[in-house]
């Protein structure tokens, strides 16, 4: 059992001692978020681990050796160490003691020599292929087996390979790999949905985002930030309707998420060089309007859902973050349709003012909630607002002096008014 199940089970175990809920809303409540058991990560991460390490020992020892091995012995080794480290594995499953993570590791260490048997069977038979599609193969072999075992460290394990595949495809071939995106979409989320894993759901997503960014960035990096920003947005959106959904946890990945990506691009997108990438954006290259009309699907398939679960349930913080990532879909909007309307003025304006939003919104935030690691960020995309503008507009030394006295003052109280709420807080508790 987690430890944010122990502790709201002793929360609404005080709540119905005090009279605050009944016993049927008590269980409504509880019900909500069912104690499961809790893994041991370390010793999951520790074994596949382990099992990687022995994996890539057995492949080099036997790479050492592999000229003076009989071509059906290779085959039987082949085969047989993948047989073998799958059937212990399942052998030590039917164990009534059997741990969790020892399982894991063992079909780990088969989905190791799976990767290296594909190449160990192609130089048998000297199959002269192209070699990014052996990561391909071996990332749906690894996704199978996520999703027959259920298993969210193979299915980490094959977002690691996917991405692998598709870096190598643009950055050594020249060419993207459309399908990449896809097969995270289609063949990852929806098992960090069924196993409702916060884990796998932010990998998944953030894999989405880079290899997203290596197949469309590859096309026309012109459309790279708006792409990205629509992206981050539509998660920021999904992650706010989360606890309305049976996957509540969703909200904490999807939020962290959103939230990096649309203040990097936001950040990005204020400076000259990226803003005059957005003024162009009506002449990007054909084949980047799909991307374009998938992410702003996404994102109206986001603000859809955020409807139906409940958007008056959502506080004044989020309404003002959802009016900014308008913002910026409007100015996204117009460079794309209005041809020589907008220069970069009208963009990094914009930009300059939903960064500098965003920052006050997280501060204000974190500091009602008392959540330092909120209002941390929020000062800091402050600063680097702060700083950016002075290197760019100020050459007076008295200016810039005033911007630095001006950051300091800022920040200090903003110190002062995360005291004073935590004071408050703690009188009230008290």
């Amino acid at each position: 059992m987690s430890k944010q199940v122990r502790w709201l089970q002793q929360e609404v175990a005080h709540w119905r001692t005090e009279g605050l809920v009944d016993e049927a809303l008590a269980l409504r409540i509880l019900a909500r978020y069912p104690a499961t058991a809790e893994r041991n990560w370390g010793r999951m991460i520790f074994s596949a681990i382990g099992a990687v390490m022995v994996g890539l020992g057995v492949i080099l020892f036997f790479a050492y050796n592999w000229h003076a091995i009989p071509k059906a012995a290779k085959l039987a080794l082949v085969f047989g160490a993948l047989a073998a480290a799958h059937g212990a594995a399942m052998v030590v499953a039917r164990r009534s003691d059997a741990h969790h993570g020892v399982v894991e590791g063992l079909h780990v260490l088969g989905t190791m020599l799976f990767g290296a048997g594909i190449w160990l069977v192609a130089q048998i038979y000297h199959i002269d292929e192209h070699y990014p599609n052996a990561f391909l193969v071996w990332s749906l072999g690894a996704l199978a087996l996520a999703w027959v075992m259920p298993s969210v460290v193979q299915a980490l394990l094959a977002l690691f390979l996917v991405s692998f595949w598709a870096g190598v495809e643009v950055f050594e071939f020249h060419s993207p790999m459309h399908a990449a995106p896809l097969l995270v979409v289609m063949g990852v989320l929806p098992l960090a949905w069924w196993r409702r894993s916060p884990t796998l759901l932010f990998c998944g997503v953030a894999v989405l985002y880079l290899i997203t960014a290596f197949t469309a960035g590859w096309i026309d990096h012109r459309a790279l930030l708006p792409l990205l920003f629509a992206l981050g947005a539509a998660a920021l959106v999904a992650s706010m309707a989360a606890p309305g959904t049976a996957f509540p946890a969703a909200e904490g990945p999807l939020r962290n998420l959103g939230l990096l990506v649309v203040l990097g691009c936001a950040y990005l997108l204020s400076f000259k060089e990226s803003a005059g990438w957005l003024v162009r954006l009506h002449a990007v290259k054909p084949g980047i309007e799909i991307y374009l009309g998938a992410a702003g699907a996404t994102l109206i398939a986001a603000i859809g859902l955020l409807i139906r679960t409940g958007l008056s349930n959502i506080n004044n913080y989020r309404r003002w973050q959802l009016g900014l990532l308008g913002a910026g879909m409007a100015v996204f909007l117009i460079s794309l349709f209005a041809k020589g309307v907008i220069d970069r003025w009208l963009v990094m304006v914009p930009f300059n003012l939903i960064t500098l939003g965003f920052a006050i919104l997280l501060i204000l935030e974190g500091s009602e909630q008392l959540r330092p690691k909120m209002v941390g960020l929020g000062c800091l995309v402050f600063a680097l607002v702060v700083v950016s503008r002075y290197t760019d507009l100020f050459s007076s030394l008295l200016m810039r002096a005033a911007v630095f006295v001006a950051l300091g003052a800022g920040l200090f109280l903003v110190g002062n008014f995360y005291a004073k709420n935590k004071k408050r807080v703690q009188e009230v508790q008290a």
